[in-house]
């Protein structure tokens, strides 16, 4: 199984896993044709698309993946907010109710952000555990028996800080993004609460293209959580497999 990232960040957000023959895409933020391509046009192999919440860097092509006949599962809240009808190509998941999707099964968990919106448990016999986290300023479940982790480091406060204190950014943004995104240290305390022991790699997401510092965001959680960490960009691609350290 591999990650194969097409987007991660507020232009828009979109991740496949996929072992060539099964694969499950995560967030709707890149456009269709890009997807397409990317799978060798063979869109059979699509399980499904799962979406966290309705913002268009997480959703905003949805209705392409649709009409491509590819299936949606999201909360129904966010299907009434992006109007896409409850029909044959759409199924409403619940937090905490576990759904089967082909080899996949995926656990929504209910985080908080500005709209309603999920993270998810995603299990596969070719990857283990991994748990997906982006759009949210707080995360208090525990995972138990995870292989890999996603997870939004969306930026630093004190990049923010010096960003607003030289007016490139309104202060208003502060309050905002305190409130709907995770700041890096917020980060480290979600994945120190967790129990890495078994945990082969974590990657970060969704980080701010100007309240964020990829080298240092690296750094700083490797240090913290002694296990392989980078950043998603564009193009890249982790390898996943369900063996432990």
């Amino acid at each position: 199984m591999k990650l194969i990232v097409l987007g991660s960040s507020s232009k828009g957000n979109c991740y496949v896993m996929t072992d060539g023959t099964e694969s499950l895409i995560i967030e709707a933020g890149v456009k269709w044709p890009e997807v397409k391509q990317l799978m060798g046009y063979n869109i059979s192999s699509i399980a499904s698309l799962i979406i966290s919440h309705e913002h268009g860097d997480h959703a905003g092509h949805v209705k392409e993946y649709i009409a491509a006949g590819i299936r949606v599962y999201s909360q129904a809240e966010t299907l009434d907010n992006l109007k896409i009808a409850n029909d044959h190509y759409t199924t409403c998941i619940t937090p905490m109710k576990k759904t089967i999707v082909g080899g996949f099964t995926v656990i929504p968990l209910e985080v908080e952000h500005d709209v309603p919106c999920v993270a998810y448990l995603i299990n596969h016999a070719g990857m283990g555990l991994t748990l997906f986290i982006t759009d949210t300023f707080v995360f208090d479940y525990v995972i138990k028996d995870l292989r890999h982790i996603l997870i939004e480091a969306n930026y630093a406060d004190d990049i923010l800080d010096y960003n607003i204190e030289k007016g490139h950014l309104p202060i208003m943004l502060r309050k905002r993004l305190m409130t709907s995104h995770m700041e890096l240290n917020t980060t480290k305390k979600v994945l120190l609460k967790q129990n890495l022991s078994k945990v082969r790699d974590i990657t970060l997401i969704h980080l701010s293209d100007g309240n964020s510092d990829a080298t240092r965001f690296t750094r700083e959680i490797e240090k913290a959580t002694g296990r392989p960490t980078s950043v998603a960009d564009a193009g890249m691609e982790i390898y996943f497999d369900d063996m432990p350290f």
